[in-house]
């Protein structure tokens, strides 16, 4: 007993060491540079000065979406803690809750479904930076940890006495779920609902509880999940049905998604070849598994029908192995017809498939550890998985370094910009990775960018205030070759760009850039050059 704890103890500083050395790399630089992130952190700004600093040159352009959208969770975190901090800070608090927060509750379910075979949850590391993590889907990565956390929590309470505390704990998940990402919040329903029916299925078959009393709790069971789901599941009708889509509905051939699933698609954020070769690794890993769990599995089986052994029993715990099996098997067949059926892409949804591909792996990581195997196969998974995971992290540290000097040059141009200026962002590298990056420059300082995605979209916290929104200009109205225009609204105020923020090189010779660099020869002056970007302000008393 004494040599049990030991090793429980072991093994706990261990996987904790592993977490520690797993969020090193993103911590260690100013910015952890994500696709979207300067996005997310300047609209978590905008968020702030609309609700914390009553900011009214923003009121004039941005407002809160009336609509609780599914993407409020760590825009609200990190707008908050900009309080009180820089957003280069907030940003690594946010990191460090989802590159903690998941690999914990993640083990912490696997405990609550099978204890004996918690070894298989070092496999979640490779998945705490995938490719959502890398193009900074913060709301995805923090809606999976409310998925876990909830899974868990329903688990564990899900067959005691129900009191006001444990159903406000559970419409509490449930909403954060919702409020982080539409996609996940569906398929932690679809789980739990599957969960209430097998478990039934298993009392039945049992024959350890009477028709009436399975039957009273599976009302109850399903009452309660219900009544917290009720009013997202409204807004979920409604998300969908109030959009009809943007573009065409896009779908994926099903040999891709086999492919997706080989080489494990949601883990592989930059170059395919050179990652997949490493993910593909935790596929096989993962059939070798199953494989092997099964073949226990049959043996046993065969070998119950000889000596009238029963392989499901109930016994009143929260969750057995052996109905766990079965739960966690239905659900992986639903997730994957999800994922073989459902569109890639929906106005402006996409990646849908992927993040559904990305949740049936770690219902597969969950559905392995219900295997009655020996503890070395669990060993050896776990040391598989911080090899790979080793591997990845050694990939990534690199562009990690370099991408960050970019976004730091960029979040410097904010110091020549006065508050409450209205700055035209343009980028002209051809690195889609980077397209955001401009946004570096207005995550600290109240900075009104007049392109922003995320408040056209519709589907993210902030939108345009189209009501009194300004439309902004450059050049002189006089010469059609000195001027752009960003909008013509009847009625509205009109204002000039104070600055013009360049990420990359203008090429004159493009048509659009050839107006733009004639401008700006002629009425901006640069206060800012570096490398990578200059910002350009207007000359005081021209064109007045």
């Amino acid at each position: 007993m004494e040599n049990s704890k030991r090793w429980q103890r072991a093994e706990l500083l261990i996987f904790t060491t592993v977490t520690i050395l797993n969020l090193l790399p993103f911590v260690a630089t100013r910015f952890f540079p994500s696709m979207d992130g300067a996005s997310h952190l300047a609209n978590s700004n905008i968020i702030s000065q609309l609700i914390f600093h009553h900011n009214a040159a923003f009121s004039r352009f941005f407002m809160i979406n009336p609509e609780p959208v599914p993407n409020w969770t760590a825009h609200l975190a990190i707008s908050i803690m900009t309080l009180v901090m820089p957003a280069f800070l907030a940003e690594k608090i946010l990191i460090l809750v989802i590159l903690t927060g998941i690999p914990f509750a993640f083990r912490s379910l696997i405990q609550t479904i099978s204890p004996k075979n918690h070894l298989f949850s070092f496999l979640i590391f490779p998945f705490t930076h995938s490719m959502f993590f890398f193009f900074g889907f913060f709301n995805f990565c923090m809606a999976v940890l409310f998925f876990l956390v909830a899974l868990n929590y329903w688990l564990r309470n899900g067959n005691g006495p129900w009191n006001a505390k444990k159903i406000l704990s559970v419409v509490l998940l449930v909403y954060l779920t919702y409020l982080s990402h539409i996609v996940v919040f569906g398929l932690m329903l679809i789980l739990v609902s599957l969960h209430i029916i097998t478990e039934a299925i298993a009392l039945l078959i049992c024959k350890k509880s009477d028709l009436k009393s399975i039957l009273a709790s599976f009302l109850k069971k399903t009452a309660v999940i219900s009544v917290a789901a009720i009013v997202p599941l409204l807004l979920f009708v409604y998300f969908f049905y109030s959009r009809p889509g943007t573009r065409d509905i896009t779908f994926i051939p099903r040999k891709v998604l086999f492919d997706f699933l080989v080489t494990v698609r949601p883990l592989i954020s930059f170059n395919q070849v050179t990652e997949g070769k490493i993910t593909t690794l935790i596929f096989y890993l993962l059939l070798l598994v199953i494989a092997t769990g099964l073949g226990f599995f049959v043996f046993r089986l065969f070998r119950g029908l000889f000596t009238r052994q029963k392989e499901m029993k109930y016994t009143g715990m929260p969750m057995l192995p052996a109905t766990a099996f079965w739960w966690l098997l239905a659900s992986m067949a639903v997730i994957l017809a999800l994922y073989f059926t459902l569109p890639d892409a929906y106005g402006t949804a996409s990646y849908t498939n992927l993040r559904i591909g990305f949740i049936f792996f770690l219902v597969a990581f969950l559905w392995i550890s219900t295997f009655r195997i020996p503890w070395w196969i669990g060993l050896a998974a776990a040391m598989a998985g911080c090899l790979v995971n080793t591997v990845l992290i050694r990939i990534y540290t690199p562009g990690i370094i370099d991408l960050n000097k970019l976004a730091v040059s960029c979040n410097k141009a904010a110091d020549f910009v006065p508050p409450n200026s209205l700055v035209l962002p343009v980028y002209c590298m051809d690195n889609w990775f980077t397209g955001h990056f401009v946004d570096y420059i207005a995550v600290d300082k109240p900075l009104v960018m007049i392109n922003n995605y995320e408040c056209v979209s519709g589907y993210f916290p902030v939108k345009w205030n189209d009501k009194s929104k300004p439309d902004s200009y450059l050049g002189d109205p006089a010469k059609p070759g000195s001027y752009m225009n960003f909008g013509i609204t009847p009625g509205h105020a009109v204002s000039r760009v104070d600055y013009v923020f360049v990420v990359g090189q203008i090429d004159p010779s493009k048509d659009w850039f050839s107006s733009l660099y004639k401008i700006l020869k002629e009425d901006f002056v640069a206060v800012y050059v570096t490398e990578s970007c200059s910002l350009y302000k207007y000359k005081p008393g021209r064109l007045e």
